[in-house]
């Protein structure tokens, strides 16, 4: 017989005896039996716990009540015992029906305990001292209970609830426990029994796991209620027990019926056995065993069937053999696609900060050219009208508006990395001690500053100055991110990064990390993707330029480092700085003698600049000064005129990039031509861009735009007289 004549006989066959069966079974007990038994086991149940919360009400009451005030908290810190005394007497205890009551103190140590009756055993909570302060960490107030000895009235249980003494009074607010309060009652058998109303109702206290002992438990209505310890492990059972002789009588009748239907359930399901045995079970654990075990070898003995089972195994067979091809060839697609997805991710990522870089870098260099211009030409003014303090004053107006657009290009170079940067040998460690109370008067008292400073020196090479300015910039958007207050923590710490760990911004090697941790409002993905772009900002309209962050990013990056950013909405946010490591001592920060040097001179100098704005103030400086001047716009004139003046030329001023030849080029033209002249370029760019500009061995010196004309002339002074050159090495 196949398995589908088979199934199908066993099912007419089962289907008759349970339809006859079900259906006298619901004439005669669904109404009455399904109705009663189950509106009284609900409403009985409903009653049992509301009689046991009212029974611990007053419990709780006096956890609450007697654990809250401010007299409460400073009777305990002046450790006043006479005053615990007075407060939680025993008729105070009585009153809330409670036989003891304990406080502790914040650290632990027990200030008083006061026993109605078994005073020995309950003289301490049996909790370890390092487990209270976690009891009242959880969201509930502490709620458990303890055995004591057994004695004439049988197992002993302390019901406990507890609650923190804060305060202000109020034991449901943030402000942290200065004590901790208990109230305890002894539950046994008697007392329970006394506590119950009048009934049939029945209450004890049972070991886990114990088994009722009636002869009518299948009449009884039950329910157990666990009492578990401090850890939340069951210690024993209150057992509520109640006698229903209507439910004893419908299960009794409805007993019978299920006799009847039971012995003909069992006469069917024999037969039903040994056909499906032999018919269905055998193929059908064969076929679950090699499905669940993917071994189309346990099969092997229903391939050769002709009925259903051996069509099905084959079929499992030839799946398996085809899952098997198609896993193998998706899982080396997925892992293709999914590395291709990721590189071309950090490729856009990194084209995108590139293009927006150097985009940066060119305005700002064009802009320099501009304030260097508006600031000069201010300072001049200051001093032509220093008699007359209403244009005085416009002039300064002019002056400062300088000075903070030459902030902002600042801040473009930096995140462009074209800055001009002093790098030396510095211990992080030292740079964020130093840097503690500055950073405190800047981000406000309403935020806590910790550090957390590696023991050993955390030295790399980097311009101090600049690595004060990352530091302070992410104090400051950390302050930014938490309005109401909140724990800033700074952080130095050795670290080795492997192959395993490197990413696109950070090669395998050791490291110093300054980790800046905030508790502040986070960030999402989106706003993850975006924070070192120029210009970005979620501040409101006036709040913020949006550079902060592109700065920190320029820095690290052109101090060949690296940022890693860890944020989640509500959970604050961490910028791990990642600075290549130096075995180097760090080096003393001195500063440099204050010379005054004589700004007057009668030197010639050639300037060569293509901004004619800029050239024309740099030209009346120096005439200013006394200087002799010849000026141009181009090389290939800046060439003709050193070639005029027989090698006459002490000092050549010029810009580093301009159309045709470039600043290089022109250096050295002019010093082959006249050998003893010093070199000063003028630049918004960075010493890294000029030696792009092939200066070869040439010594010059650097003079960063924008400038004033005290500067200039002191710079020049200074090149005249041979101090502090510096040679490209190429």
């Amino acid at each position: 017989m196949h398995v589908r004549q088979t199934i199908l006989l066993l099912l007419l066959l089962l289907g008759v005896a349970f339809v006859a069966g079900l259906e006298k079974m619901r004439r005669v007990e669904e109404q009455k039996l399904g109705a009663v038994v189950g509106e009284s086991r609900k409403a009985w149940i409903s009653s049992v716990k509301a009689f046991w919360m009212q029974q611990g009400a007053r419990l709780e009451i006096m956890a609450r009540d007697r654990s809250n005030g401010v007299e409460h908290v400073q009777k305990i810190l002046e450790n006043d015992t006479n005053w615990a005394a007075e407060t939680w007497d025993e008729r105070t205890i009585a009153s809330f029906s409670a036989d003891v009551v304990w406080v502790y103190r914040k650290d632990g140590s027990l200030f008083y305990a006061k026993a109605v009756t078994r005073k020995s055993e309950l003289s301490a909570l049996p909790v370890p001292v390092v487990a209270i302060e976690k009891l009242f960490g959880r969201d509930q107030a502490p709620h458990f209970y303890f055995p004591l000895a057994d004695d004439s009235d049988g197992l002993n249980m302390v019901e406990v609830r507890g609650m923190p003494v804060r305060p202000g009074g109020n034991a449901d607010s943030k402000q942290p426990a200065e004590a901790y309060f208990f109230a305890g009652r002894i539950l046994n058998d008697n007392r329970l029994r006394e506590s119950m109303p009048p009934g049939d109702n029945e209450v004890s206290i049972q070991p886990v796991g114990a088994k009722s002992s009636s002869a009518t438990e299948t009449s009884q209505m039950r329910y157990a209620l666990p009492c578990r310890d401090w850890q939340g492990r069951d210690l024993a059972m209150l057992v509520f027990t109640n006698e229903n002789k209507a439910l004893s009588d419908l299960e009794s009748r409805g007993d019978r019926v299920f006799l009847i239907m039971l012995a003909g359930a069992v006469v069917l399901f024999i037969l039903l056995y040994l056909l499906l045995c032999r018919a269905v079970v055998r193929p059908l654990r064969l076929t679950i065993d090699a499905l669940h075990n993917e071994d189309v070898s346990k099969l092997k003995p229903l391939l050769h069937q002709t009925a259903e089972f051996g069509e099905l195994a084959r079929l499992i067979r030839d799946y398996f053999e085809q899952q098997m091809n198609l896993t193998r060839e998706m899982l080396e697609r997925i892992g293709t696609e999914r590395a291709l997805r990721e590189s071309e991710e950090m490729l856009r990522h990194s084209q995108k900060m590139e293009a927006v870089g150097r985009l940066a870098g060119g305005v700002a260099h064009d802009f320099n050219n501009l304030l260097t211009a508006i600031i000069g030409y201010a300072n001049l003014l200051r001093q032509r009208f220093a008699q007359d303090p209403a244009a005085r004053q416009h002039a300064d107006l002019i002056h400062q508006a300088g000075d903070q657009a030459a902030g902002l290009t600042r801040q473009l170079l930096a995140f462009s990395r074209k800055q001009l940067l002093q790098p030396k040998v510095i211990d992080l460690n030292t740079i964020v001690d130093n840097l503690n109370r500055l950073l405190q008067r800047i981000i406000g008292e309403h935020i806590e500053i910790r550090t957390a400073l590696e023991a050993a020196p955390a030295c790399v090479k980097a311009d101090p100055g600049q690595i004060e300015q990352v530091i302070v910039n992410l104090g400051v958007n950390a302050r930014d991110a938490m309005p109401r207050g909140g724990l800033l923590t700074i952080r130095t710490v050795n670290i080795e990064l492997g192959d395993a760990d490197r990413t696109e911004d950070v090669a395998a090697g050791a490291y110093v990390a300054i980790e800046v941790t905030d508790t502040g409002e986070g960030m999402d993905e989106e706003t993850k993707k975006r924070i070192f772009e120029p210009f970005f900002t979620t501040k409101g309209p006036g709040k913020g330029t949006g550079l902060g962050l592109a700065t920190v990013y320029g820095i690290v990056r052109q101090s060949r480092g690296g940022i890693v950013v860890e944020s989640e909405l509500g959970r604050g946010s961490t910028f791990r700085i990642l600075l290549p490591r130096v075995d180097a001592p760090a080096e003393l920060t001195e500063s440099a003698p204050v010379v005054a040097a004589r700004s007057a001179g009668a030197e010639t100098i050639l300037v060569v600049e293509d901004e004619e704005i800029v050239r024309e103030l740099v030209c009346e400086i120096l005439r200013g000064h006394g200087y002799r001047v010849l000026a141009t716009d181009r090389g290939t004139e800046a060439e003709r005129l050193a070639r005029a003046e027989n090698g006459r030329i002490d000092l050549l001023i010029s810009d580093v990039v301009m159309p045709g030849m470039n600043g290089g080029e022109v250096a050295r033209r002019v010093c082959e031509l006249a050998p003893r002249a010093r070199v000063l370029f003028v630049s918004g760019y960075s010493e890294n861009d000029m030696a792009d500009q092939g200066l070869g061995a040439l010594e010059f010196q650097v003079l960063q735009k924008p400038f004033t004309p005290a500067t200039l002339a002191g710079k020049v002074r200074e090149v005249l007289d041979g101090a502090g050159r510096m040679k490209d090495e190429g």
